[in-house]
């Protein structure tokens, strides 16, 4: 459907404007066992279902959902779920981003990076990188995050080669003096425990520039899909921060933890993201929405979004210059991966 067709948002002011993530795809190579995608069509450890369609990102969603960002987006983030990189049309969506009205971040699991998408980001002026490592050492990762990994050539490289694949990528990346403001991304659940945390801190932050930093990071059960001992009672309700998620179809829920998108709102496709987000259905979900209410997934989610064990590391001979809003105090501790 073309965009001109479609009604277009008013211009959101600044004060209003939202955090939308934009869904290149739901599809993950990787299967971490405190990620819902490791329990794909069975049944989930908390409850909530994790069974929606499968699919990839078409350019004319992706036109409109852009479009429609110039006009209310304060942030676009890359990557609701599902690991973005594995899109064929990645490097050109990023170069088609470039003009914009509003900051731009992402969020890779580093697997498939290759090093034309490092250029991309460079050139694309992403505003901030996520890397979600979880690990350091090859037995940890090889427990947390399972999954196919490819070097920098594209070679799948063996399992015992898979976390020194994955730092080198990274290192690759933090190495280059245009690196854009990166954060690396560990999060603490009962997959990594004992002294992996204080390893992955060592190791990392004498390679971090000036704008780079470690986020780790509590483990989440994602609207009450995964279960892990180290999942903390929390409750929010989303609609004060102000999120918006767009799946690689156009339909939009307003949780970022809704990974079935079940709180949904409709669709980009069909109505402008003011009217999705002012609307009557968005009208009756600020009323019954927030966690261990009465709806999916609300019901089995008593951990919301939380940020209150999250902790950051810089370089030591960067502490004072540079610093970037902490994640404690803002949306960009966000769950998504």
């Amino acid at each position: 459907m073309p965009t001109t067709t479609l009604a277009k948002s008013r211009e959101y002011a600044p004060n209003e404007r939202l955090r939308v993530s934009l869904e290149f795809t739901n599809v993950c190579n990787f299967s971490c066992p405190f990620c819902p995608q490791a329990w794909r069509d069975v049944a989930t450890p908390a409850g909530s279902p994790y069974d929606r369609r499968q699919g990839m990102l078409a350019p004319e969603v992706f036109e409109r959902a852009v479009d429609e960002c110039q006009r209310v987006a304060d942030t676009l983030e890359l990557g609701f779920f599902g690991e973005q990189t594995l899109h064929k049309r990645y490097v050109e969506y990023l170069e088609a981003l470039r003009e914009r009205r509003f900051a731009l971040d992402l969020n890779t699991n580093v697997s498939f990076l290759t090093r034309e998408m490092m250029d991309a980001w460079v050139s694309s002026r992403v505003d901030l990188v996520r890397l979600s490592l979880d690990a350091v050492t090859p037995a940890v990762f090889d427990r947390a995050r399972p999954g196919q990994v490819r070097d920098l050539d594209g070679r799948v490289v063996a399992d015992g080669e898979r976390m020194a694949a994955i730092n080198a990528k990274v290192e690759a990346w933090l190495a280059r003096p245009d690196h854009r403001p990166t954060r690396l991304v560990f999060v603490k659940s009962s997959h990594n425990r004992g002294d992996e945390l204080a390893k992955f801190v060592a190791y990392w932050t004498p390679k971090l520039g000036p704008r780079d930093y470690v986020l780790a990071k509590q483990v989440l059960s994602y609207g009450g899909k995964t279960a892990d001992p180290l999942v903390r009672a929390n409750r929010c309700n989303v609609w004060d921060m102000r999120f918006l998620m767009i799946d690689w179809r156009g339909v939009v829920s307003p949780c970022n933890l809704d990974t079935n998108m079940d709180l949904v709102l409709g669709s980009v496709m069909v109505e402008s993201l003011d009217a999705l987000y002012t609307g009557p259905r968005a009208r009756d979900l600020r009323r019954r929405t927030g966690c261990l209410r009465d709806l999916t997934p609300c019901r089995t989610c008593s951990d919301g979004n939380n940020w209150n064990f999250n902790e950051t590391f810089k370089n030591p001979r960067h502490e004072a210059v540079g610093a970037l809003p902490a994640p404690s105090a803002s949306p960009t501790g966000v769950a998504t991966r």
